[in-house]
């Protein structure tokens, strides 16, 4: 984006004060913006009030603070993993992060409100630990609402034990919802963009949120949280889907085991609140990175696709923002009515990036590698891997069964979402290899991307920047755009897409040739548990 592209923007009124963003190629840009106030100063682990007013017209212009996550100090030169997904704008760690950034179609003569447009909010990935909405370029909403004519949004939230340590049985009812301090905000993003957007050129009642990662398993917990009823209307989670989260009683035990580490595992009521106001932020990270990880260590080696580890930071169950289990043992009622759009990669674990001595991987040596997960099943499910993918190696084998939980997850939230009485399920398969790396990384996680967006041109370090990348992420990008318009992802350059249903389990591959196939997982599905 070179400089004379740029103009000054609009001046939007928001329900709390005027705003400044910037024009970019057709594009208003607005980033930044508080959509509720501070954590801070006696706030933490409570729900976010509204954001102080304004009266002078607020500059919109960078992308505002991220909260604290652990920032391990390393020489990432080397990486591939860091070329691959380009790394987008740096801000400050704040606990003041609670920040909306949106795109809208509207010239130098600026914004329509009139227009009506449908609404796109993107929740950012790195599961529920770290993360922000800027962390990739692959992310930038301008080409999205550019060429698809919507308006696109993303937020930065409260994340790992800012926005997730349970102290509801430590400090009474007022903090019964603590653990899910950061589901909030993404709730209170949504209310703020129901009485904002349509300044923007918006339509609040045509609002989808769509997430990558963690931003779908944020997704997968939203749909099941009573106060977003009515908030959004459709949703999109890729490579996210998930069945459970913590109970209370996983959800105390990481608690306490961070109390413990903070030297607070006997105190209680006001003096434990407010030691727990005043702890500095690295500390926090330190005793929660650390409870974490002891509880790692004793934890079994493989919880399966229904129940994540319990060492995660995550949300909480059996609280009054989430009642129930997203989707064990059924699906939420409280959002039966909004479609749903559900896909994977084809390697979300892609193990020649860290090995690239993997590529010769042998099918002797094979079962070896997944003998400590697998056990007795290693080689039934070798066999009917190899009987759906004919054409592996044994390391695309060894991929697609070391990332298998993101696809058992997936299947099973859409079985659970796909009854007569339920709004229509759609269901993908990205399998489109990057030529990087001598194609080592394959359709691997979180390389959907710059297609969702868009930006197979700007991340050509991701996507190599040629034809067929431009050409699928045309297809892709249009896709999640009907989506968000209609509810359904059909368009005319994609073959028919029909909804998915527990007979034919159909789903859209994305790849140079785009198509329909029915249940291709039968065979791994048949030999794996539920």
């Amino acid at each position: 984006m070179s400089a004379s592209v740029l103009a000054p923007g609009a001046c939007v009124q928001t329900t709390h004060g005027p705003v400044l963003g910037y024009s970019s190629r057709g594009v208003q840009v607005f980033k930044g913006l508080p959509y509720a106030g501070s954590p801070e100063d006696g706030g933490r682990w409570l729900r976010a009030g509204p954001p102080t007013r304004w009266q002078a017209p607020r500059g919109a212009y960078t992308y505002g603070p991220v909260c604290p996550s652990p920032q391990g100090l390393q020489d990432l030169a080397a990486n591939e993993w860091v070329f691959l997904l380009p790394r987008g704008a740096h801000s400050a760690a704040l606990e003041d992060c609670l920040r909306i950034n949106l795109w809208a179609p509207g010239g130098p003569q600026g914004l329509d409100p009139g227009a009506r447009r449908p609404v796109m909010l993107w929740l950012h990935g790195q599961g529920f630990m770290a993360g922000s909405s800027q962390d990739f370029l692959a992310t930038e909403g301008e080409n999205l609402a550019r060429t698809q004519d919507i308006v696109v949004a993303s937020i930065n939230h409260r994340v790992g034990p800012l926005g997730h340590l349970h102290l509801g049985h430590r400090l009474g009812e007022a903090y019964a919802d603590s653990g899910n301090a950061g589901m909030l905000d993404i709730v209170d993003a949504l209310r703020w963009l129901r009485d904002n957007v349509a300044s923007f050129g918006g339509d609040p009642g045509n609002v989808t949120v769509f997430g990558q990662s963690g931003g779908g398993f944020k997704l997968s917990v939203l749909l099941a949280m009573p106060q977003a009823r009515g908030l959004f209307h459709r949703a999109i989670i890729q490579s996210g889907a998930r069945l459970r989260v913590h109970s209370l009683d996983s959800a105390c035990a990481l608690a306490d085991a961070t109390l413990e580490r903070l030297g607070l595992g006997d105190v209680a009521g006001p003096p434990l609140r407010e030691a727990l106001q005043r702890v500095p932020v690295p500390s926090l990270l330190q005793a929660a990175q650390d409870a974490s990880a002891a509880l790692a260590a004793a934890a079994h080696p493989d919880p399966g696709y229904r129940l994540p580890p319990l060492h995660y930071w995550m949300p909480v169950a059996g609280v009054p923002s989430l009642p129930g289990q997203p989707f064990d043992p059924q699906a939420p009622s409280c959002s039966s009515h909004v479609p749903l759009l559900v896909g994977t990669t084809l390697n979300e674990a892609s193990p020649a990036m860290a090995d690239p001595a993997a590529v010769n991987l042998s099918w002797t040596e094979l079962p070896l590698r997944l003998q400590g997960e697998l056990g007795a099943l290693v080689q039934p499910a070798i066999d009917a891997l190899r009987r759906i993918e004919p054409a592996a190696r044994p390391v695309e084998v060894l991929s697609m069964l070391q990332g298998r939980r993101f696809r058992q997850s997936a299947v099973a939230l859409c079985d659970l979402r796909c009854g007569p009485d339920d709004a229509p399920v759609f269901n993908y398969l990205f399998r489109w290899c990057t030529p990087q790396f001598e194609g080592r990384p394959g359709a691997f996680h979180t390389g959907e991307l710059p297609f969702v967006f868009a930006n197979a041109q700007l991340c050509a370090q991701t996507t190599g920047g040629g034809a067929s990348a431009l050409r699928l992420a045309e297809r892709m990008s249009a896709a999640w755009a009907s989506f968000a318009r209609h509810g359904r992802p059909d368009h005319a350059d994609l073959p028919p897409w029909p909804a998915y249903h527990r007979g034919e389990r159909a789903l859209m591959v994305f790849d140079d040739q785009c198509r329909v196939e029915l249940d291709p997982d039968r065979a791994l599905r048949e030999v794996l548990p539920a």
